[in-house]
């Protein structure tokens, strides 16, 4: 059977799962543009023409700017059309107002899979990590499990902008801070003979304890940041007890252990 172009109307609602999620097997083309733009008029034909030719290989997706002004503004667009290719959850390639076919075209190849190539997803090896699946907050929940900060943040965005009161962007956010943190030190050994040979050195410490809740091992890394709360409140502007205040919220008021840590945190505020 022939493949075909595959085109949506992205929306900040379908963003997360049509676009970032998709991406992850399939490039998806994110044309930016306004009813009233005759530049965009030009362009628009040329990408479905393209589309058609690709028959599959990338998504197209068109972002009419003037109904999707959430997205546009989270995309910072100043300047229609404004075309991205977004793969892998991120932003690979960007250009603004009208280009050569040949120049799209060549864009193109650099991340769409070869003509004639099945599109499946290729068979697992050794280390591979299976691509992201589920609702989106569970989504983001496994690039954070994979410690793939870029894609997790670009999940939460794109969470953000279609339900900006999800209850679970709290935590999410929460937990890409931790791998944040833990990825700009990834050395954990080494973090913990830094603190061997020093146990005042606040960076360490705090990267310790990222990469303890990155883990999932709260009651160690809310230990540590008590401990660094007790040592050097002013460290990167009370880190610590912003960091606890976010493991909080990943285990939720009712978990044991939030209880325990607000009674140790109040003790020593108060």
């Amino acid at each position: 059977m022939t493949a075909t172009a595959r085109k949506i109307d992205a929306t900040a609602g379908n963003f997360m799962t049509d676009v970032v999620e998709a991406s992850n097997t399939t490039p998806v083309l994110v044309d930016f543009w306004a009813p009233w733009c005759g530049p965009c008029r030009t362009l628009m034909p040329l990408l479905d023409r393209i589309a058609d030719d690709y028959a599959g290989r990338f998504i197209l997706a068109k972002v009419n700017t003037e109904e999707q002004t959430q997205l546009a503004e989270h995309f910072q667009i100043r300047s229609i059309p404004t075309v991205m290719l977004v793969h892998h959850g991120e932003v690979v390639e960007q250009f603004m107002g009208l280009q050569p076919e040949a120049a799209i075209r060549a864009l193109l190849d650099r991340h769409v899979r070869p003509p004639g190539e099945p599109d499946v997803a290729p068979p697992a090896t050794a280390g591979a990590e299976p691509a992201a699946t589920g609702r989106p907050e569970d989504v983001v929940a496994q690039f954070l499990e994979r410690r793939d900060a870029n894609a997790a943040a670009a999940g939460i965005e794109a969470l953000a902008l279609a339900q900006p009161d999800h209850p679970a962007l709290p935590a999410l956010r929460a937990r890409l801070a931790f791998v944040e943190a833990a990825n700009a030190h990834p050395d954990a050994m080494a973090l913990r003979t830094a603190l061997a040979a020093n146990a005042a050195d606040p960076a360490a410490r705090h990267a310790l304890a990222a990469h303890h809740a990155a883990a999932g091992d709260y009651a160690t890394a809310l230990a540590e940041w008590l401990d660094l709360m007790r040592r050097n409140r002013a460290y990167d502007d009370d880190v610590a007890r912003r960091s606890l205040l976010q493991a909080f919220d990943v285990l939720g008021e009712q978990h044991e252990l939030v209880a325990q840590y607000r009674r140790r945190m109040a003790s020593l505020l108060h």
